[in-house]
This record gives C-alpha cells, sequence and structure tokens, in this order.
C-alpha cells in the first residue's frame, strides 16, 4: 500500500509538469517537481523504497515528456546512489542532505539528458546547455525542495516530529 501512494502521487506530479507546472518559469526554467519528489523519498524512505520509486517516476516522467523513453529512468538512477550517500551523515535532520541530493540528482539529470539528446542526432549546444538550463535548474530544484519535502517527510512513517529521525548517539548513554 506505501508503493501506491507515491506511484499515484509520481503520476500526478508528471502529469501535472507537462501541463500546469509547465507555465511556471523561474530562472528561465520549470522546477521539476518529479525528480524531486523522488529525491525526497529516496533520502527520506531509504534505498529499498527508493529501488522502486525512483524509477517508476522516471517512467511516468518519460510516458509524459517528449524525450526519447528510458532518457528520465536512465537519469534518475544516480539519485539512489546519492541518496545512499546522504542517509550517512552527522546531523539529525534530513533536509540540508536532501537539498544536496536534489541538487546532485538534477546536475547528473540535465548531463544524462543532454548526452541522450545528442546521441539521438539533435543539435545541441553544450556550454548553452549548461549555462542556461543544466545550472539554473540545478538552482530552481533546489529552491522547490521544501515544497516536496515536508509532504513526504510528514507522511513517512518514522516521522518523529520535528527532529529528525537519525541522530548520532553514544553507546555510553
Amino acid at each position: 500500500m506505501r508503493y501506491a501512494g507515491a506511484f499515484l502521487v509520481a503520476w500526478v506530479l508528471a502529469v501535472a509538469n507537462v501541463s500546469a507546472f509547465s507555465y511556471i518559469k523561474v530562472l528561465g526554467v520549470t522546477p521539476d517537481f518529479v525528480l524531486i519528489f523522488a529525491t525526497c523519498w529516496a533520502v527520506i524512505r531509504g534505498e529499498p523504497e527508493a529501488l522502486m520509486v525512483v524509477p517508476f517516476a522516471g517512467l511516468m516522467r518519460d510516458l509524459l515528456s517528449s524525450d526519447p523513453i528510458g532518457t528520465s529512468m536512465l537519469g534518475f538512477v544516480p539519485i539512489v546512489l546519492f541518496a545512499a550517500i546522504a542517509r550517512v551523515q552527522v546531523i539529525d535532520s534530513d533536509f540540508p542532505p536532501t537539498v544536496a541530493v536534489v541538487a546532485a540528482g538534477s546536475l547528473t539529470f540535465g548531463i544524462i539528458q543532454t548526452l541522450v539528446l545528442g546521441v539521438t542526432g539533435q543539435h545541441i549546444e553544450i556550454w548553452q546547455v549548461f549555462i542556461r538550463v543544466i545550472v539554473p535548474g540545478v538552482i530552481v530544484n533546489a529552491l522547490f525542495t521544501p515544497i516536496v519535502y515536508l509532504p513526504v517527510r510528514w507522511s513517512s512513517p518514522r516521522f518523529t516530529g520535528l527532529r529528525g529521525s537519525r541522530g548520532l548517539a553514544s553507546p555510553y548513554s
């Protein structure tokens, strides 16, 4: 049942991403709420759930975008790795690592998407894409992270209030 809600949210966000959200422009780019959702889910809920939700979110994005099929799924793969690295932390909050993983995931997704589009024969000026699409996308997705992070965090079964759920504990206490 926990996956059904995540799949429904990923589908709704993918539909909204190509319809209503396409009118939201910040720094010339549209926030990628599907990527932000997949990243928040991966960092907060852990690797076992991320291995199910992240590829599904990529598939939903693929089916509703004009990119070649598989581009988003391929671009979302590093999110699971980044989330696993972010879960090894020394602070008692999931939020800063989530923002960092959203930024890193946005960067790698932009690079992978550009490479796929270049390989499929589209003319791409790499530096222009990097300066005008990838870098603003990283910044905008990081800035929009709290909008998705909070509902995912509140719906997490490990949610313990305003404090994080993974603090450092002394073996002597």
